[in-house]
Protein backbone atom coordinates (compact mmCIF):
# COMPACT_ATOMS: atom_id res chain seq x y z
CA UNK A 1 0.00 0.00 0.00
CA UNK A 2 1.27 3.42 -1.01
CA UNK A 3 2.24 5.54 1.74
CA UNK A 4 -0.29 8.94 2.19
CA UNK A 5 0.72 12.33 3.49
CA UNK A 6 -0.73 15.51 3.70
CA UNK A 7 1.88 17.51 2.19
CA UNK A 8 4.89 16.45 0.37
CA UNK A 9 7.32 18.95 -0.15
CA UNK A 10 10.20 18.79 -2.73
CA UNK A 11 13.36 20.15 -2.28
CA UNK A 12 14.83 21.35 1.23
CA UNK A 13 16.38 24.51 0.53
CA UNK A 14 14.88 28.54 1.02
CA UNK A 15 11.50 27.46 0.44
CA UNK A 16 11.49 23.88 1.62
CA UNK A 17 12.94 24.25 4.92
CA UNK A 18 10.02 27.64 5.83
CA UNK A 19 7.55 25.29 4.44
CA UNK A 20 8.19 22.04 6.21
CA UNK A 21 8.70 23.82 9.65
CA UNK A 22 4.99 25.65 9.57
CA UNK A 23 3.23 22.75 8.14
CA UNK A 24 4.92 20.29 10.50
CA UNK A 25 3.44 23.22 13.28
CA UNK A 26 0.76 23.59 12.24
CA UNK A 27 -0.42 19.77 12.67
CA UNK A 28 0.20 18.51 9.14
CA UNK A 29 1.77 15.41 8.33
CA UNK A 30 4.65 16.23 6.29
CA UNK A 31 7.15 14.27 3.78
CA UNK A 32 10.27 16.04 3.28
CA UNK A 33 12.10 14.79 0.11
CA UNK A 34 15.55 16.37 -1.27
CA UNK A 35 18.49 15.43 -3.49
CA UNK A 36 20.93 15.79 -2.03
CA UNK A 37 22.39 14.06 1.38
CA UNK A 38 22.31 16.66 3.39
CA UNK A 39 19.54 19.99 4.25
CA UNK A 40 19.82 23.48 3.04
CA UNK A 41 20.78 23.76 -1.00
CA UNK A 42 21.04 26.86 -2.07
CA UNK A 43 21.47 28.31 0.99
CA UNK A 44 24.92 27.12 1.32
CA UNK A 45 26.05 29.08 -1.41
CA UNK A 46 24.15 33.04 -1.19
CA UNK A 47 25.22 35.69 0.36
CA UNK A 48 21.44 35.53 2.22
CA UNK A 49 20.18 39.09 1.40
CA UNK A 50 16.61 39.17 2.53
CA UNK A 51 14.26 42.01 1.84
CA UNK A 52 11.16 43.08 3.49
CA UNK A 53 9.14 46.69 4.62
CA UNK A 54 7.36 47.02 7.50
CA UNK A 55 9.38 45.14 10.28
CA UNK A 56 10.14 44.90 13.72
CA UNK A 57 13.60 46.19 13.42
CA UNK A 58 12.61 48.83 11.30
CA UNK A 59 10.44 50.18 13.38
CA UNK A 60 13.00 50.06 16.54
CA UNK A 61 15.67 51.89 14.29
CA UNK A 62 12.88 54.95 13.33
CA UNK A 63 13.08 53.86 9.72
CA UNK A 64 9.35 54.52 7.97
CA UNK A 65 8.70 52.24 5.77
CA UNK A 66 5.64 49.31 4.81
CA UNK A 67 4.58 46.22 3.15
CA UNK A 68 2.88 49.22 0.35
CA UNK A 69 5.68 51.17 -0.12
CA UNK A 70 7.94 48.00 -0.91
CA UNK A 71 5.72 46.94 -3.37
CA UNK A 72 5.10 50.55 -5.06
CA UNK A 73 8.92 50.95 -4.93
CA UNK A 74 9.54 47.00 -6.83
CA UNK A 75 7.43 48.98 -9.56
CA UNK A 76 9.17 51.37 -9.65
CA UNK A 77 12.53 50.20 -10.30
CA UNK A 78 10.90 46.99 -12.29
CA UNK A 79 8.75 48.83 -14.59
CA UNK A 80 5.78 47.08 -14.28
CA UNK A 81 7.18 44.23 -15.92
CA UNK A 82 6.69 41.74 -12.60
CA UNK A 83 3.97 39.14 -12.30
CA UNK A 84 1.73 41.69 -9.95
CA UNK A 85 -0.56 39.26 -8.35
CA UNK A 86 2.79 37.49 -7.03
CA UNK A 87 5.23 40.33 -6.55
CA UNK A 88 2.07 41.61 -4.02
CA UNK A 89 2.26 38.42 -2.36
CA UNK A 90 5.36 38.81 -1.57
CA UNK A 91 6.13 42.14 -0.54
CA UNK A 92 3.10 42.14 1.75
CA UNK A 93 3.79 38.85 3.47
CA UNK A 94 7.85 39.67 3.63
CA UNK A 95 8.34 41.77 6.15
CA UNK A 96 6.47 39.36 8.59
CA UNK A 97 8.64 36.49 6.90
CA UNK A 98 11.56 38.88 8.15
CA UNK A 99 10.11 38.93 11.78
CA UNK A 100 9.99 35.09 12.17
CA UNK A 101 13.33 35.01 10.98
CA UNK A 102 14.39 37.18 13.73
CA UNK A 103 12.18 35.41 16.28
CA UNK A 104 13.71 32.03 15.00
CA UNK A 105 16.73 32.95 16.27
CA UNK A 106 18.43 34.44 12.65
CA UNK A 107 21.72 36.17 13.97
CA UNK A 108 21.01 39.37 11.32
CA UNK A 109 23.02 42.10 13.55
CA UNK A 110 22.50 44.94 14.98
CA UNK A 111 23.46 46.88 11.49
CA UNK A 112 20.67 45.78 9.93
CA UNK A 113 18.67 46.70 7.63
CA UNK A 114 20.35 48.49 5.20
CA UNK A 115 20.64 49.90 1.46
CA UNK A 116 21.99 47.26 -0.74
CA UNK A 117 24.68 48.35 -3.73
CA UNK A 118 24.58 45.00 -5.16
CA UNK A 119 21.42 45.96 -7.19
CA UNK A 120 19.23 49.16 -7.48
CA UNK A 121 19.14 50.88 -4.34
CA UNK A 122 15.18 50.71 -2.64
CA UNK A 123 14.09 53.94 -1.28
CA UNK A 124 14.59 52.88 1.93
CA UNK A 125 16.93 50.32 4.05
CA UNK A 126 14.84 47.01 3.84
CA UNK A 127 17.64 44.66 3.46
CA UNK A 128 18.62 42.10 6.25
CA UNK A 129 21.85 40.37 5.68
CA UNK A 130 22.98 37.72 8.20
CA UNK A 131 26.72 38.16 8.93
CA UNK A 132 27.27 34.58 7.14
CA UNK A 133 24.90 34.64 4.69
CA UNK A 134 23.19 32.13 3.95
CA UNK A 135 25.18 29.82 6.45
CA UNK A 136 23.81 31.39 9.06
CA UNK A 137 19.85 30.31 7.71
CA UNK A 138 21.12 26.95 7.18
CA UNK A 139 22.66 26.90 10.88
CA UNK A 140 18.80 28.43 12.37
CA UNK A 141 16.95 26.67 10.01
CA UNK A 142 17.65 22.96 9.34
CA UNK A 143 18.13 22.28 13.48
CA UNK A 144 14.43 23.23 13.83
CA UNK A 145 13.59 20.96 10.79
CA UNK A 146 15.79 17.75 12.09
CA UNK A 147 14.03 18.18 15.36
CA UNK A 148 10.50 17.75 13.78
CA UNK A 149 11.46 14.84 12.31
CA UNK A 150 12.80 13.66 15.66
CA UNK A 151 9.50 14.10 17.01
CA UNK A 152 8.15 12.54 13.97
CA UNK A 153 6.56 15.50 12.83
CA UNK A 154 8.03 15.37 9.75
CA UNK A 155 9.21 12.20 7.16
CA UNK A 156 13.01 13.27 5.78
CA UNK A 157 14.24 11.59 2.57
CA UNK A 158 17.54 12.82 2.03
CA UNK A 159 19.35 11.87 -1.14
CA UNK A 160 15.69 10.95 -2.56
CA UNK A 161 14.66 12.41 -6.01
CA UNK A 162 11.40 13.45 -7.42
CA UNK A 163 11.34 11.64 -11.18
CA UNK A 164 7.37 12.64 -11.71
CA UNK A 165 4.29 13.74 -10.60
CA UNK A 166 1.71 11.58 -9.66
CA UNK A 167 -1.75 12.51 -11.16
CA UNK A 168 -5.36 10.73 -11.44
CA UNK A 169 -8.03 10.39 -14.12
CA UNK A 170 -8.94 13.48 -13.49
CA UNK A 171 -5.28 15.65 -13.86
CA UNK A 172 -5.04 16.55 -10.10
CA UNK A 173 -1.65 15.60 -8.38
CA UNK A 174 -2.15 12.99 -5.79
CA UNK A 175 1.73 12.34 -4.84
CA UNK A 176 5.43 11.94 -6.14
CA UNK A 177 7.31 9.35 -7.50
CA UNK A 178 10.79 9.59 -6.08
CA UNK A 179 14.09 7.51 -6.72
CA UNK A 180 16.18 7.10 -3.55
CA UNK A 181 20.14 6.81 -3.54
CA UNK A 182 19.93 2.63 -3.90
CA UNK A 183 17.60 3.58 -7.28
CA UNK A 184 14.40 1.88 -6.11
CA UNK A 185 11.49 3.61 -7.27
CA UNK A 186 8.64 4.63 -4.85
CA UNK A 187 5.55 6.23 -4.94
CA UNK A 188 4.41 8.39 -2.19
CA UNK A 189 0.50 9.49 -2.21
CA UNK A 190 -0.03 13.41 -0.60
CA UNK A 191 -3.26 15.50 -0.76
CA UNK A 192 -1.16 18.39 -2.01
CA UNK A 193 2.35 18.51 -3.23
CA UNK A 194 4.71 21.81 -2.55
CA UNK A 195 7.51 22.03 -5.07
CA UNK A 196 10.65 23.69 -3.57
CA UNK A 197 13.13 22.37 -5.75
CA UNK A 198 15.19 25.31 -6.92
CA UNK A 199 16.09 26.43 -10.39
CA UNK A 200 17.73 24.69 -13.17
CA UNK A 201 21.21 26.24 -12.96
CA UNK A 202 23.11 22.56 -13.22
CA UNK A 203 20.89 21.77 -15.97
CA UNK A 204 22.79 22.51 -19.40
CA UNK A 205 19.75 21.19 -21.66
CA UNK A 206 17.25 23.49 -20.21
CA UNK A 207 19.00 26.34 -19.91
CA UNK A 208 19.46 26.16 -23.60
CA UNK A 209 15.93 25.21 -24.02
CA UNK A 210 14.52 28.21 -22.35
CA UNK A 211 17.51 30.70 -23.21
CA UNK A 212 18.70 29.99 -26.70
CA UNK A 213 22.18 31.46 -27.34
CA UNK A 214 22.46 32.91 -24.28
CA UNK A 215 25.80 31.35 -22.55
CA UNK A 216 25.25 29.05 -20.28
CA UNK A 217 27.92 30.11 -17.09
CA UNK A 218 25.45 29.79 -13.90
CA UNK A 219 26.53 29.80 -10.34
CA UNK A 220 24.03 26.85 -8.50
CA UNK A 221 24.00 24.21 -5.81
CA UNK A 222 24.42 20.76 -7.60
CA UNK A 223 20.59 19.57 -7.26
CA UNK A 224 19.55 22.86 -9.33
CA UNK A 225 18.61 20.11 -12.04
CA UNK A 226 14.88 21.85 -13.08
CA UNK A 227 12.99 18.24 -11.95
CA UNK A 228 10.66 20.27 -10.52
CA UNK A 229 10.23 22.34 -14.09
CA UNK A 230 9.71 19.54 -15.65
CA UNK A 231 7.89 17.08 -13.81
CA UNK A 232 5.31 20.01 -13.57
CA UNK A 233 5.72 20.45 -17.84
CA UNK A 234 4.56 16.62 -17.88
CA UNK A 235 1.75 17.46 -15.14
CA UNK A 236 -0.01 20.12 -17.48
CA UNK A 237 1.97 23.38 -16.30
CA UNK A 238 3.65 26.24 -18.22
CA UNK A 239 6.72 27.80 -18.08
CA UNK A 240 7.58 31.51 -18.40
CA UNK A 241 9.14 34.44 -17.54
CA UNK A 242 12.55 33.36 -19.07
CA UNK A 243 12.70 36.25 -21.27
CA UNK A 244 12.94 38.16 -18.36
CA UNK A 245 16.85 36.86 -18.07
CA UNK A 246 19.54 39.69 -16.80
CA UNK A 247 23.09 38.66 -16.67
CA UNK A 248 25.23 38.85 -13.00
CA UNK A 249 27.63 41.69 -14.39
CA UNK A 250 31.56 40.95 -14.46
CA UNK A 251 32.68 37.44 -13.30
CA UNK A 252 35.88 35.57 -14.10
CA UNK A 253 36.66 31.75 -14.55
CA UNK A 254 37.93 30.43 -11.57
CA UNK A 255 41.42 28.82 -12.28
CA UNK A 256 41.33 26.58 -9.23
CA UNK A 257 37.76 25.04 -10.71
CA UNK A 258 37.94 25.06 -14.39
CA UNK A 259 34.28 25.99 -15.68
CA UNK A 260 33.72 27.83 -12.82
CA UNK A 261 32.60 31.62 -12.84
CA UNK A 262 32.11 34.14 -10.43
CA UNK A 263 33.29 37.34 -9.19
CA UNK A 264 36.35 37.22 -7.95
CA UNK A 265 37.78 40.75 -9.37
CA UNK A 266 36.25 43.74 -8.54
CA UNK A 267 34.94 45.72 -11.75
CA UNK A 268 32.22 47.36 -10.14
CA UNK A 269 31.78 50.46 -9.01
CA UNK A 270 30.05 49.64 -6.22
CA UNK A 271 32.86 47.33 -4.90
CA UNK A 272 35.85 50.00 -6.40
CA UNK A 273 36.43 52.84 -8.62
CA UNK A 274 37.64 51.83 -11.91
CA UNK A 275 40.97 52.98 -13.17
CA UNK A 276 41.01 50.77 -15.83
CA UNK A 277 38.74 50.68 -19.23
CA UNK A 278 36.48 47.82 -20.55
CA UNK A 279 35.92 46.78 -24.22
CA UNK A 280 33.83 44.00 -25.88
CA UNK A 281 34.89 41.62 -28.17
CA UNK A 282 34.99 44.39 -31.01
CA UNK A 283 37.42 46.10 -29.06
CA UNK A 284 35.03 49.47 -27.77
CA UNK A 285 34.27 50.28 -25.03
CA UNK A 286 30.59 50.10 -24.53
CA UNK A 287 29.72 52.27 -21.31
CA UNK A 288 31.58 54.17 -18.60
CA UNK A 289 33.00 51.95 -16.13
CA UNK A 290 31.82 53.92 -13.49
CA UNK A 291 28.00 53.98 -14.41
CA UNK A 292 26.74 53.69 -10.84
CA UNK A 293 23.48 51.68 -11.91
CA UNK A 294 23.75 48.07 -11.25
CA UNK A 295 20.70 47.36 -13.87
CA UNK A 296 22.47 49.28 -16.59
CA UNK A 297 26.00 47.87 -16.20
CA UNK A 298 23.72 44.49 -16.55
CA UNK A 299 21.52 45.44 -19.52
CA UNK A 300 24.83 46.94 -21.16
CA UNK A 301 26.21 43.29 -20.83
CA UNK A 302 23.71 41.39 -21.50
CA UNK A 303 23.57 42.99 -25.23
CA UNK A 304 27.34 42.53 -26.17
CA UNK A 305 28.98 39.70 -28.28
CA UNK A 306 28.84 36.52 -26.28
CA UNK A 307 28.48 38.50 -23.06
CA UNK A 308 31.89 39.26 -22.64
CA UNK A 309 34.31 42.16 -22.15
CA UNK A 310 37.81 42.48 -21.99
CA UNK A 311 39.27 44.83 -18.73
CA UNK A 312 42.60 46.29 -19.72
CA UNK A 313 44.91 48.26 -17.76
CA UNK A 314 48.75 49.39 -18.20
CA UNK A 315 51.80 49.13 -15.62
CA UNK A 316 51.16 52.13 -13.86
CA UNK A 317 47.95 51.03 -13.36
CA UNK A 318 48.69 47.75 -11.77
CA UNK A 319 51.08 49.79 -9.77
CA UNK A 320 48.91 52.78 -8.38
CA UNK A 321 45.46 51.17 -8.55
CA UNK A 322 43.83 49.62 -5.45
CA UNK A 323 43.53 45.97 -6.11
CA UNK A 324 41.77 44.79 -8.71
CA UNK A 325 41.41 41.45 -7.90
CA UNK A 326 39.83 39.48 -4.70
CA UNK A 327 42.59 36.95 -4.95
CA UNK A 328 45.91 36.87 -2.99
CA UNK A 329 48.88 38.13 -5.31
CA UNK A 330 50.36 34.60 -5.67
CA UNK A 331 47.30 33.33 -7.02
CA UNK A 332 47.09 35.75 -9.40
CA UNK A 333 50.54 35.52 -10.64
CA UNK A 334 49.36 31.91 -11.92
CA UNK A 335 46.29 33.33 -13.37
CA UNK A 336 48.42 35.13 -15.94
CA UNK A 337 50.83 32.57 -16.28
CA UNK A 338 48.50 29.71 -16.50
CA UNK A 339 45.05 31.11 -18.14
CA UNK A 340 44.30 32.74 -22.00
CA UNK A 341 41.56 34.52 -19.69
CA UNK A 342 44.70 36.69 -18.31
CA UNK A 343 46.99 38.09 -20.53
CA UNK A 344 50.19 40.39 -20.32
CA UNK A 345 51.78 42.05 -23.64
CA UNK A 346 54.73 44.79 -24.62
CA UNK A 347 52.56 46.34 -27.08
CA UNK A 348 48.73 47.23 -27.51
CA UNK A 349 49.01 45.53 -30.59
CA UNK A 350 50.30 42.49 -28.86
CA UNK A 351 48.10 42.22 -26.73
CA UNK A 352 45.14 42.37 -28.89
CA UNK A 353 46.53 39.63 -30.81
CA UNK A 354 46.32 37.33 -27.29
CA UNK A 355 42.75 38.60 -26.64
CA UNK A 356 41.96 38.03 -29.76
CA UNK A 357 40.59 41.66 -30.83
CA UNK A 358 41.32 43.87 -33.65
CA UNK A 359 44.43 46.11 -32.90
CA UNK A 360 43.63 49.36 -34.94
CA UNK A 361 40.28 49.52 -32.94
CA UNK A 362 41.73 49.05 -29.57
CA UNK A 363 44.49 51.11 -30.20
CA UNK A 364 41.91 53.77 -31.58
CA UNK A 365 39.45 52.96 -28.34
CA UNK A 366 42.69 53.21 -25.91
CA UNK A 367 43.49 56.77 -27.62
CA UNK A 368 40.26 57.80 -27.33
CA UNK A 369 39.83 57.60 -23.69
CA UNK A 370 43.54 58.93 -23.05
CA UNK A 371 42.47 61.53 -24.60
CA UNK A 372 38.98 62.50 -22.44
CA UNK A 373 40.79 61.63 -19.55
CA UNK A 374 43.87 63.89 -20.38
CA UNK A 375 40.46 66.68 -21.04
CA UNK A 376 38.55 65.57 -18.49
CA UNK A 377 35.77 64.79 -20.86
CA UNK A 378 35.04 61.58 -21.28
CA UNK A 379 32.57 60.07 -24.78
CA UNK A 380 30.70 57.86 -22.28
CA UNK A 381 30.34 60.76 -19.57
CA UNK A 382 33.03 58.51 -17.26
CA UNK A 383 34.07 60.53 -13.74
CA UNK A 384 36.97 58.64 -12.57
CA UNK A 385 39.71 58.63 -14.56
CA UNK A 386 42.87 58.81 -12.84
CA UNK A 387 45.32 58.07 -15.49
CA UNK A 388 45.64 56.54 -18.77
CA UNK A 389 46.65 53.38 -20.21
CA UNK A 390 49.61 54.25 -21.44
CA UNK A 391 52.78 52.34 -20.38
CA UNK A 392 53.49 49.37 -21.06
CA UNK A 393 53.26 46.28 -20.06
CA UNK A 394 49.65 46.23 -20.55
CA UNK A 395 46.86 43.44 -19.25
CA UNK A 396 43.68 42.62 -20.07
CA UNK A 397 41.25 40.13 -17.72
CA UNK A 398 38.81 38.57 -19.87
CA UNK A 399 34.96 38.80 -18.19
CA UNK A 400 31.91 37.43 -18.69
CA UNK A 401 28.39 37.29 -17.96
CA UNK A 402 27.06 34.67 -15.31
CA UNK A 403 23.94 33.46 -13.85
CA UNK A 404 23.61 33.04 -9.98
CA UNK A 405 20.26 32.35 -10.33
CA UNK A 406 17.52 31.11 -12.82
CA UNK A 407 15.12 33.51 -14.82
CA UNK A 408 12.62 30.74 -16.23
CA UNK A 409 10.07 29.46 -13.70
CA UNK A 410 6.65 27.33 -13.57
CA UNK A 411 3.83 29.61 -13.79
CA UNK A 412 1.68 29.76 -10.56
CA UNK A 413 -1.10 31.94 -9.47
CA UNK A 414 -1.52 34.30 -7.00
CA UNK A 415 -1.62 31.66 -4.34
CA UNK A 416 0.65 29.96 -5.57
CA UNK A 417 -1.27 27.25 -7.08
CA UNK A 418 0.55 26.11 -10.12
CA UNK A 419 -1.78 26.77 -13.76
CA UNK A 420 -2.03 25.26 -16.81
CA UNK A 421 -1.99 26.69 -20.41
CA UNK A 422 -5.78 27.45 -19.58
CA UNK A 423 -4.55 29.75 -16.50
CA UNK A 424 -6.55 27.05 -14.68
CA UNK A 425 -5.03 25.39 -11.50
CA UNK A 426 -3.93 22.17 -11.07
CA UNK A 427 -5.71 20.71 -8.48
CA UNK A 428 -2.90 19.43 -5.57
CA UNK A 429 0.13 21.23 -6.62
CA UNK A 430 1.83 24.66 -5.36
CA UNK A 431 5.51 25.84 -6.04
CA UNK A 432 7.32 28.47 -4.42
CA UNK A 433 11.13 29.58 -4.57
CA UNK A 434 13.36 29.61 -7.44
CA UNK A 435 11.34 26.96 -9.25
CA UNK A 436 8.98 29.78 -9.85
CA UNK A 437 11.79 31.82 -11.87
CA UNK A 438 13.36 35.64 -10.69
CA UNK A 439 11.92 36.67 -14.12
CA UNK A 440 8.23 36.46 -12.24
CA UNK A 441 9.28 39.48 -10.80
CA UNK A 442 10.37 41.59 -14.30
CA UNK A 443 13.39 41.99 -16.18
CA UNK A 444 15.05 43.25 -13.11
CA UNK A 445 16.94 42.50 -10.21
CA UNK A 446 14.94 43.22 -6.93
CA UNK A 447 17.48 43.02 -4.09
CA UNK A 448 16.98 40.63 -1.73
CA UNK A 449 13.68 39.10 -3.80
CA UNK A 450 15.18 35.58 -4.30
CA UNK A 451 16.13 34.98 -0.79
CA UNK A 452 12.70 36.70 0.56
CA UNK A 453 10.44 35.41 -1.48
CA UNK A 454 11.12 31.49 -1.24
CA UNK A 455 11.40 32.01 2.85
CA UNK A 456 8.22 33.56 2.40
CA UNK A 457 6.23 31.57 0.03
CA UNK A 458 7.76 28.42 1.74
CA UNK A 459 6.32 29.38 4.79
CA UNK A 460 2.84 30.86 3.47
CA UNK A 461 2.21 27.29 1.86
CA UNK A 462 3.11 25.47 4.98
CA UNK A 463 0.64 27.06 6.71
CA UNK A 464 -1.94 28.08 4.67
CA UNK A 465 -2.31 23.48 3.69
CA UNK A 466 -1.56 22.68 7.35
CA UNK A 467 -4.74 24.68 7.93
CA UNK A 468 -6.51 23.38 5.04
CA UNK A 469 -5.64 19.84 6.22
CA UNK A 470 -6.84 20.85 9.91
CA UNK A 471 -10.41 22.00 8.40
CA UNK A 472 -10.40 18.90 6.80
CA UNK A 473 -9.76 16.82 9.76
CA UNK A 474 -12.87 18.80 11.86
CA UNK A 475 -15.23 18.46 9.10
CA UNK A 476 -14.26 14.50 8.66
CA UNK A 477 -14.57 14.10 12.21
CA UNK A 478 -17.90 16.21 12.92
CA UNK A 479 -19.40 13.79 9.41
CA UNK A 480 -18.29 10.91 11.79
CA UNK A 481 -20.99 8.93 13.45
CA UNK A 482 -20.62 8.69 17.22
Amino acid sequence: MAEHWDIAIIGGGTAGLPAAIAAARGGARVVLIEAAEELGGTLHLTGGSIAGGGTKAQQAKGITDSAEQHYRDCLSIGGGSAQDDVLQLWTRNAGATIDWLYAEGVPFGEQMPTFSAAHEAYDAPRTFTPPRGGKDLVDTLVPKVLELVAQGRIDLRLATRMTALETNAAGAVVGVEVRGADGSQTTLEADNVVLACGGYGANAALWERLHPGTPYRTYAWATCRGDGHIAAEAAGAVLAHAQNFLPTYGASEDIDAPGTFWIHSMVAPSMRAPWEINVNMKAVRFMREDLPSPDGRERALRAQPGQTFWTIYDAAIRAEAPPLFRWEPEKVARAFAQSHDFVEAASISELAGKCGLDAATLKATIAAYNEGQQSGQDAFGREHMPCPVAQAPFYAVRHVSTSVVTWGGITVDGELRVIDAQGAPIPGLYAAGEVLGMGVFGAVFLGGSTMSSALTFGKLLGERLSAAAATSYTHIAAQSPA
